[in-house]
């Protein structure tokens, strides 16, 4: 399957990167960005952390088309923080550390709006690890690592400064496209399974080199 999968983004790029060089502009992008992120899981947590990353992303457009289609492999570093979870089951306070290494790729469209505003819409999958972390008086410390295969969707909106420097604003949410089977630190701290359903969101401010 992931062969077959390669060989599809193979000959995409091949059509792609020759047409929109004839439709002329720009076709590579490094794209910085960070700001907040939210977890839609891990309920008795903290639900605010940290996020940021990069974009590499190459592409261009069809001529007589306005949109532009760009290939993106993204990287990103998120950490989620709880130091005082109280466990009413033991009537103690716990300190929960979480972070988490995004690989994703996918398709980013974007699409001109007006003068120099953007609408940036983004599809993507990749995988995610995870390191976890569970700190509490007079019990064992619980550390472990996952690997989660994740799909990612964005949007937001772009503005383009200059030829070679754009800023912008996106809103990205991710979710795992897998089984999921519980968590070991939400089991100590006396949730349920639903607790640990897994899903992020994220608004970052982005800025973005084109060349």
């Amino acid at each position: 399957m992931f062969p077959k999968r390669l060989s599809y983004l193979m000959i995409f790029v091949f059509v792609l990167i020759p047409l929109s060089v004839s439709a002329g502009g720009t076709h590579f992008l490094v794209e910085p960005y960070t700001g907040v992120t939210f977890n839609a899981g891990y309920t008795k947590e903290d639900a605010v952390g940290l996020e940021t990353g990069a974009v590499l992303a190459v592409g261009g457009k069809f001529k007589g088309f306005p949109p532009r289609f760009y290939l993106y492999l993204k990287a990103s570093q998120s950490f989620f923080g709880s130091d005082d979870v109280f466990v009413d089951e033991r009537q103690s306070t716990g300190c929960v550390r979480r972070s988490y290494t995004g690989v994703v790729g996918g398709l980013r469209t974007v699409i001109p709006l007006f003068g120099y505003l953007r609408l940036n819409l983004e599809v993507g999958a990749g995988t995610m690890f995870s390191q976890n972390k569970y700190i509490e008086s007079g019990r064992k410390l619980a550390e472990y690592e996952e690997n989660l295969t994740v799909v990612d969707f964005g949007a937001g909106l772009n503005l383009r400064l200059y030829r070679w420097l754009s800023v912008g604003i996106m809103y990205d949410y991710r979710f795992v496209a897998e089984d999921e089977y519980g968590d070991m630190i939400t089991t100590i701290l006396g949730g349920s399974v639903t607790d640990a359903e897994l899903g992020w969101s994220s608004v970052t401010a982005t800025l973005g080199f084109h060349f």
